[in-house]
């Protein structure tokens, strides 16, 4: 088995051993595509890396795969205080091939015996000892190959870096490979001249998240991201950084130090370089480290701060040359050579010296509220309502931004220096509002708001009632009744006096909106409309347009806030850009509600819109964002979404157990809505199947025939699904009344989409005479290829109708026309449906009619399986057909055959065979 074979077979790393390893099978496949598909190659390699990148474990598990393609493994780790000892490292790798050494001819053993202090003899000069250190390595090859490893190149001592360059310059067709791993610019004694090297990079985002994962499953996302940030991709950093935290702080969205702590281990790596820097250098690095930002400016005010000195450029310059900080040409900024460095900067100074310079950092940045507000706020250690104040500001304004944990930290420093209990109380609810709402971290939002309780026991409004109602919904049993019970006494027993300003009201009516439209029971809406017609001045736009809109689902609105994304996607204003904003924004850690919100209504666009793979891949998304971040109320939609996907794609028995699993949750909560979402499903899995009968149960399940329900929307979405339903079940009464009522609503011109479903419907129930004009009609409605599955299902009835009435070369062109849509789509049942009886098409024209009526695919199938003895029960189960619906078909079937019973079926059939109908 060759090498590279080998390396992509190799397992992934289990938790706790080797971490590093995560994320870096594309480098482990470079390094060996470098090295040679065979040991035997014999080729050199130098890997380099920042400190803590993984070059060692990378070291290791090339060694272990070259070990196991049968080569001898030759391996040296450089030691720093063994670096003036000559031929050190050289004695710790040669070690294993000591018995080889004394089977050597004389002048080489006794050259290699000096070097490495095993004889008295005057140690040779080191051209000598690398002639014969070759020699050594050549005849050790001849058995099997050879593969030297060694770490850490940076630490050998001079002799044996000599001796490594020389051997690696002349591994080339010699069976021996050679891979060696340095700091990224670090000097060493090693001659890297003509030699391929190989800069290792940090862990992209992906990787460093599922590092962490493995490690620590259990980190709250907001310390998470703070890992992430901080870590910047280094491994060791990701492993270590979340190990010095303590158990709240894992927990908590906020409570973080601004930058984060460094374990002993880290610690005592990179402290010590700072510890050793002159007072002035210090001072800046500290300012340099609790800005974050590089900013040149920052850095010349923070010069003329710390000191009047012109040697404090000096100061500066003796940082740089030290590879402590560097300046970046390409954003002109300076910035940490290692992501770790800046936390051992402020893990070496004090609780004054880091006082002083947020005070620094706060004069500097008088032009820049927030951070000017941020650094008051760590500078500051008593209470002071003039700080807390700014940080409460600086909290509002990074939550309209979406950076929710930034937000909860200030709401909560803004809370443990306010001097009043009750504006500390108040404080924390908005913290942990945005917590519960933004974050996902309900363990957190719980714990803040307890402590708002404590702070202020008398604490009571509508924003603290907002809050329990999302503890609830995704950390509770999710009861709907008791949702509603928590926000409408809040509302109308708060101190607001409607007040239409009041962001805390606001907010909570709108988490009423969606705790009624979850519920799905007209009966829970009308505490929402009373408070609504309270506001004063007025309701603002968005909010009672979403009322207004599911007040009367078929009148006009608008809705453009995304926690009503699901109502209906012809309603919605915002367009599809700033939904994939908001996803990009939550991907990056951003508002965690908002990127569920956009999933939905993303899911929602592309289903209708014919984009299946992308609507497959967000739905995923969407499922591991709820249960990643805690939002497990909102999983039923995509679980719905996969649920339509699989019911049109024809895998029936996954889309009603996906269906299923939705109802089982649920009713007994009392997420009916979420109930005719998943019969929604099952209409169009019964659709697919062929089953019209339980079709139109699920459908009128949703909205009775002839009534478009208030306070249901999504039953619009259904309303061509229900009319098939009732056309193909011969209930011709009930698909007119359902026509009736979309028409006098005026359904059709709220939106294209509405517009097409309701002239297909139209089109549906029309009389023979008039039904090519009205299929041309729906086919004719502006926009109307923007929804493909639609089309093509009206172009399927279109040809089934031409068809029946003979218009066979018309019929071909509509059925081709879906077949060829289905097809793309990958609506297998629909695809097999346009295909079968596209060719029915070809049969008409050799006599496959009797009379002047031809039989579809279907009845044919039906025919000959009834005249083959089997039972309706048992056609049934064959075609995935209720008994119901076969017998309907036979009773359709009898008259075009010209026979009044079953038993005349099989001769009506041989009847028919010369005329190549089977």
């Amino acid at each position: 088995m060759s090498l590279g074979s080998r390396v992509e077979r190799l397992p992934k790393p289990p938790a706790g051993q080797h971490p590093e390893l995560v994320g870096r099978a594309r480098q482990l496949r470079e390094i060996t595509a470098l090295l040679g598909q065979d040991p035997a190659a014999g080729r050199a390699l130098l890997l380099s890396g920042e400190p803590g990148v993984g070059k060692s474990a990378l070291l290791g598990e090339v060694a272990r795969v070259m070990s196991g393609a049968g080569a001898r493994v030759l391996s040296a780790v450089g030691v720093r205080f063994e670096s003036e000892l000559a031929y050190a490292g050289l004695h710790q790798l040669l070690l294993p091939l000591n018995d080889r050494i004394e089977r050597l001819e004389d002048t080489h053993r006794r050259v290699l015996r000096s070097a490495l202090g095993y004889g008295g003899d005057t140690v040779p000069d080191g051209r000598h000892v690398s002639d014969s250190v070759l020699f050594l390595l050549r005849q050790a090859a001849t058995e099997r190959p050879v593969f030297v490893v060694v770490d850490d190149l940076g630490c050998f001592d001079r002799a044996s870096s000599a001796v490594l360059g020389f051997v690696a310059r002349r591994s080339a067709g010699s069976r021996i490979g050679f891979l060696a791993a340095c700091r990224s610019g670090a000097e060493t004694f090693f001659d890297r001249t003509g030699l391929t090297e190989y800069e290792l990079p940090p862990l992209d985002r992906d990787a460093a998240v599922e590092l962490l994962g493995v490690r620590f499953p259990g980190l709250a996302g907001p310390a998470r991201d703070r890992v992430l940030t901080q870590a910047q991709g280094n491994p060791l950093a990701l492993v270590e950084l979340p190990a010095a935290l303590s158990g709240p702080q894992r927990d908590a969205p906020a409570d973080l130090h601004d930058v984060m702590p460094l374990s002993p281990r880290l610690r005592n790596r990179h402290a010590s370089r700072v510890a050793r820097l002159p007072a002035e250098s210090r001072r800046l690095l500290l300012l340099l480290a609790l800005d974050d930002t590089g900013d040149q400016g920052v850095l010349r005010a923070g010069l003329r701060a710390v000191s009047d000195d012109p040697k404090a450029l000096t100061a500066l310059s003796a940082v740089e040359s030290d590879r402590l900080i560097t300046f970046d040409d390409t954003n002109r900024r300076f910035v940490f050579r290692h992501p770790l460095m800046r936390a051992a900067v402020v893990e070496t100074s004090t609780l004054t010296e880091r006082c002083q310079a947020h005070h620094t950092l706060a004069e500097i940045r008088a032009q820049a509220p927030e951070r000017r507000a941020w650094h008051l706020g760590l500078a500051t250690l008593v209470p002071d309502e003039r700080v807390a104040a700014l940080l409460e500001e600086a909290g509002h304004r990074a939550a309209r931004r979406d950076e929710a944990t930034t937000g909860v930290a200030a709401f909560t420093r803004a809370a443990e220096l306010s001097p009043r209990p009750g504006d500390r109380g108040r404080r924390l609810t908005r913290a942990a509002h945005l917590a519960a709402d933004a974050t996902g971290e309900l363990r957190a939002a719980s714990q803040l708001l307890d402590r708002a309780r404590r702070a202020d026991p008398d604490l009571t409004g509508s924003l603290t009632a907002a809050t329990r109602v999302l503890l609830l919904l995704n950390g509770g049993d999710g009861d709907i009744d008791m949702a509603h019970r928590l926000l409408v006494e809040a509302i109308e027993t708060g101190s607001h006096g409607y007040d239409a300003g009041d962001d805390g009201l606001v907010e909570t009516l709108h988490m009423l909106q969606l705790v009624c439209w979850s519920a799905g029971r007209d009966a829970l809406w009308k505490p929402f409309h009373a408070a609504l017609d309270r506001l004063t001045p007025a309701a603002p736009p968005l909010l009672s347009g979403c009322g207004r809109t599911l007040r009367d689902p078929a009148g006009t609105g608008s809705v453009g806030r995304h926690d009503m994304a699901p109502v209906r996607l012809d309603r919605l204003t915002e367009p599809r850009d700033v939904s994939w904003d908001a996803v990009r924004r939550g991907r990056r850690g951003g508002h965690v509600r908002r990127h569920i919100d956009a999933l939905m209504h993303l899911c929602l666009e592309d289903f209708a819109a014919g984009r299946w793979e992308e609507d497959e891949t967000l739905a995923a998304e969407g499922l591991r964002i709820c249960r990643e971040r805690q939002y497990p109320f909102f999983a039923w939609y995509f679980e719905y979404h996969q649920a339509l996907l699989a019911a049109v794609r024809g895998r029936f028995a996954e889309s009603r157990s996906t269906a299923d699993r939705i109802t089982q949750w649920a009713v007994p909560r009392g997420v009916l809505t979420a109930a005719a979402f998943a019969d929604h499903a099952r209409v169009l899995a019964e659709l697919g199947a062929g089953d019209d009968e339980c079709a139109y149960r699920h459908a009128v399940a949703i909205s009775p025939a002839g009534r478009l329900e208030p306070h249901a929307p999504y039953a619009l979405s259904v309303c061509m699904d229900l009319v098939e339903a009732a056309v193909h079940t011969r209930r011709i009464a009930e698909a007119e009344a359902h026509v009736r009522a979309m028409r006098e609503a005026g359904v059709a011109a709220l939106s294209p989409r509405l517009a097409l479903l309701v002239a297909g419907s139209v089109a549906l129930v029309a009389p023979d005479e008039s039904a090519v004009g009205s299929f041309e009609q729906a086919l004719a409605v502006p926009g109307a290829r923007d929804w493909p599955f639609d089309l093509a299902r009206i172009r399927l009835a279109y040809g089934e109708r031409l068809r029946r009435m003979r218009f066979v070369t018309e019929a071909r062109v509509q059925l081709a026309a879906a077949a060829e849509a289905f097809e793309h789509l990958g609506a297998r049942p629909w695809a097999d449906r346009a295909t079968g009886e596209l060719r029915a098409t070809h049969r008409s024209r050799t006599g496959a009619k009797h009379g002047s009526v031809t039989l579809t695919a279907q009845e044919q199938e039906i025919a000959a399986l009834a005249a083959s003895g089997l039972t309706n029960k048992q056609i049934g189960e064959r075609l995935h057909l209720s008994p119901r619906t076969v017998g309907s078909h036979l009773y359709q079937l009898f008259p075009k055959l010209g026979i009044a019973s079953r038993a005349a079926l099989r001769g009506a059939l041989a009847s028919r065979t010369g005329s190549n109908v089977f």
